[in-house]
């Protein structure tokens, strides 16, 4: 269980801001894509992972992580986004950003989401990643994007649930 906690929280235990430099009206998000086998709860890197980028509810970019799991894209500042990871091969998660209230510098942002993603389970479907998994904006007061961490939570205690119904139809009870 250690582990897929880890996982699912890697984005709010990884610093959302580093000191790459980025153009003034734009940010970068990185991060690498974790597979957690629900089962044993262990996490390996997920290859070539699909990535849809929205930007104001229209697809702005597609592409796969590399092999190692890892992807890196550059947006603009002023918009608001969801970023959708997983594909056809995995249970998506989506992520929005709201960029909108972002201001530029000279430096740019840099954002830094890691992913923890799970197959499909035969009869289970997992409601909560029909929503927003992760809900990101620009807090003022701290000059960077902040994740929502109640609502975040509230969604992992769901999502708990879900895979505890998953594991008992898997495991034949």
């Amino acid at each position: 269980m250690k582990t897929l906690t880890f996982a699912i929280f890697a984005l709010l235990t990884t610093p959302l801001f580093a000191k790459k430099e980025v153009g003034e009206e734009n940010f970068v998000v990185q991060g690498k894509i974790f597979e957690i086998d629900i089962m044993s709860e262990a996490d390996k890197e997920a290859t070539n992972v699909q990535v849809v980028v929205y930007q104001d509810r229209e697809i702005y970019a597609a592409f796969n992580s590399n092999e190692a799991g890892s992807y890196e894209f550059i947006v603009p500042v002023g918009h608001e986004y969801e970023l959708w990871f997983g594909g056809t091969t995995y249970v998506n998660k989506k992520i929005y950003v709201d960029a909108r209230s972002v201001p530029s510098r000279k430096s740019g942002y840099e954002c830094n989401i890691d992913v923890g993603l799970f197959k499909p389970v035969d009869n289970v479907e997992f409601p909560t990643l029909a929503e927003h998994w992760v809900k990101v904006r620009w807090d003022a007061e701290y000059s960077q994007l902040i994740p929502d961490y109640e609502y975040t939570d509230d969604r992992a205690m769901e999502l708990n649930k879900q895979l505890k119904k998953a594991r008992k139809i898997q495991k034949g009870y």
